[in-house]
């Protein structure tokens, strides 16, 4: 009997832990959906025309969108460089970044 209510409470745990959300993976995965509606809904905030694109800093911001989806969505991987890749320390700045420069 007491071992069941052991299993029961780390379930509960468990559950409890991962439902909390988490305001780092929240703010990445809003900022990640605004960058794809932005470049999907209004194609002229990043070029006139086809000829005007900048490609180098829309990789930049496409990029940065990217990674912060991995994190959004909840994915943390076991390599250590990886980690750092798929973290807001990677993916904000390039979203900044970007959307700045195709702004200019």
């Amino acid at each position: 009997m007491a071992k069941s209510v052991v299993v029961i409470t780390r379930f509960i745990s468990i559950v409890a832990a991962l439902a909390r959300p988490n305001t780092y993976s929240l703010t990445g995965a809003v900022a990640a959906l605004a960058v794809t509606v932005a470049v999907v809904c209004f194609p002229r905030l990043v070029a006139i025309d086809m000829h005007a694109v900048p490609h180098g800093w829309l990789v930049c911001l496409l990029l940065g969108m990217s990674f912060a989806y991995v994190h959004g969505f909840g994915f943390i991987p076991e390599n250590k460089t990886l980690k750092i890749l798929f973290s807001p320390i990677a993916a904000w700045p390039l979203i900044i970044i970007g959307a700045l420069m195709i702004a200019l």
